[in-house]
């Protein structure tokens, strides 16, 4: 019988087939493995893992590190993203290849809101980003500005609380804690803004006003939502724009109003500052710090796109997470009695009730600050932090990683590790007391504010509030949950966005525990 190739009949034609495959696969097997990834799940096409991933992207994502390990890759959509997942992966990234993963991705709408990645957040690392940020840190959030203003933040957590007590009417309503909370972070960041005495200017009206903090929680919300197109670009055609579009434009008039205002009055433009006269005795808010300061010896300054972006990332990072922090501290006093009866105890001791605790007074109280960090412990204010992006290839155990991979650290898995902690999905507050652990990022089993380069600028400040705030409810307020809710009955479930708040408002019966003339002489000041 003749012997017939698959070809015809032709066996040179076999051969060079044969060749070209055997040369193919080669290429491939070299290419995977210059391009060998962490494992993962597996993904459906076009979409990868994103319909996996569920409600709560973090908590499916923990699911999938048990399986797969602490470093691991999926794909969302048509991007190659690498998850970690324990302190000793996050360490590798954040600390040791730094550099590489110090870029971030930039949601379509935060492009859209943040003045074209003008914003510190989500914009490209390089040296713009590294001027503004330059000036966050030593000009605008310093140790210095923070202490100036620690007046301004009583009186307002005063006022909040006056007004929580009030709505509760002797205890017979309850109250939605969110809006409390939130409106005591947003005055004291206006404050911080326009500083104290330029409270009644059209400026100040201006970002006090109802439609501005609508535009804020508006602005917010299109920047924290899920858009599919962020992962299938041709898909992006598909995202709520015109939606993105009127938020950013109702939030620029205001901006634009304050820089105005405050131009008119320094008689001054960004960039010619320099023979600006200010007055040393005044309280200088960050507004007038980003007009007045002059040129640096290399002839930069901010332009006033990059000060308005400035501007969003003070007042979006100072009102959203502290809010979450606090609503969920207080949700988990009021789910853990004996925690509310030790502190205020503590608080007893310490500070008494014939005062009220000032800031310099939270050295002192042990309990409290445990009660911080076991709150942003359990309940991360982002549950996975703001994306990475890989500036290079990059190898990590033993895994080459291509540029312009999606680094998500998911904090809550590494923060409920059974492995790092004891009890881990307990609140137990006395795992911090005695301990040097804390949360400035040099911990990488307790990550609230992230760390390296990204690591969130607004720390400080966030810190402070968070921990005055939580005092000064526990020092002057009785809590306890609405009708006959037992405890254990308070729902604890979460949101999952760019932040990580409660899924249903945390709603309070509010008392007073001191006279209220202490609080409405802070009022009044």
């Amino acid at each position: 019988m003749e012997n017939r190739s698959l070809y015809g009949g032709h066996p040179m034609l076999t051969a060079l087939v044969g060749l070209l495959i055997t040369v193919l696969l080669v290429a491939v097997a070299k290419r995977r493995t210059r391009n060998r990834m962490p494992p993962g799940p597996w993904g459906w096409p076009v979409l990868g893992c994103i319909p996996r991933l569920g409600r709560l992207p973090h908590q499916s994502l923990a699911k999938f590190a048990r399986k797969y390990g602490p470093l691991m890759s999926i794909k969302l959509g048509s991007a190659n993203v690498v998850v970690v997942s324990s302190p000793k992966m996050a360490e590798e990234f954040l600390r040791n290849h730094d550099k590489i993963w110090a870029s971030r991705f930039a949601p379509i709408a935060a492009k859209i809101v943040g003045y074209n990645g003008n914003d510190i957040l989500f914009s490209e690392y390089g040296p713009r980003w590294r001027y503004a940020r330059k000036i966050f840190m030593l000009e605008l959030l310093t140790a210095k500005r923070i202490s100036t203003f620690q007046a301004a933040r009583k009186q307002e957590i005063s006022r909040g609380i006056i007004e929580a007590l009030s709505i509760s009417q002797n205890g017979t309503q309850p109250v939605r804690m969110v809006r409390i909370l939130a409106n005591i972070a947003g005055n004291i960041i206006t404050r911080m803004m326009m500083n104290e005495g330029s409270l009644g200017d059209k400026a100040a009206k201006s970002a006090n006003s109802d439609d501005f903090h609508k535009a804020l929680k508006d602005g917010l919300g299109v920047v924290t939502n899920f858009y599919l197109g962020d992962y299938v670009p041709w898909l992006d055609r598909f995202c709520s724009k015109k939606q993105m579009y009127a938020v950013a434009k109702e939030i620029d008039q205001v901006f634009q109003a304050i820089l105005d205002d405050h131009k008119l009055k320094l008689g001054t433009d960004p960039g010619q500052c320099e023979t600006v006269a200010t007055d040393q005795n005044k309280v200088q808010g960050i507004v007038d710090v980003l007009l007045t300061r002059p040129r640096d010896v290399d002839g930069q300054y901010l332009t006033e796109m990059e000060m308005k972006a400035i501007i969003l990332d003070v007042f979006f990072g100072g009102v959203e997470p502290n809010t979450i922090a606090l609503e969920w501290g207080l949700s988990e006093l009021l789910r853990n009695p004996h925690v509310m009866e030790k502190a205020q105890a503590e608080m007893d001791s310490m500070v008494g009730r014939e005062r009220l605790v000032e800031e310099s007074d939270l050295p002192n109280l042990p309990y409290l600050n445990a009660i911080v960090k076991e709150t942003f412990r359990l309940h991360p204010i982002a549950a996975l932090l703001p994306a990475h992006m890989s500036m290079e290839d990059c190898e990590i155990q033993g895994y080459q990683i291509p540029a312009n991979t999606r680094l998500l650290v998911n904090v809550h898995a590494i923060q409920r590790d059974p492995g790092v902690y004891e009890r881990p999905l307990d609140f137990y507050p006395e795992r911090f007391l005695g301990s040097e652990k804390d949360v400035h990022g040099l911990d990488f089993d307790l990550l609230p504010f992230g760390s390296g380069r990204r690591m969130c600028p607004g720390k400080g400040l966030g810190l402070v509030v968070v921990q005055y705030t939580m005092a000064l409810f526990i020092q002057c307020c009785n809590l306890k949950l609405p009708g006959n809710m037992e405890p254990e009955e308070l729902d604890m479930e979460e949101r999952f966005g760019l932040t990580t708040p409660r899924l249903n408002c945390l709603q309070v019966v509010v008392t007073p525990r001191l006279p209220r003339g202490k609080l409405m002489g802070e009022e009044e000041t």
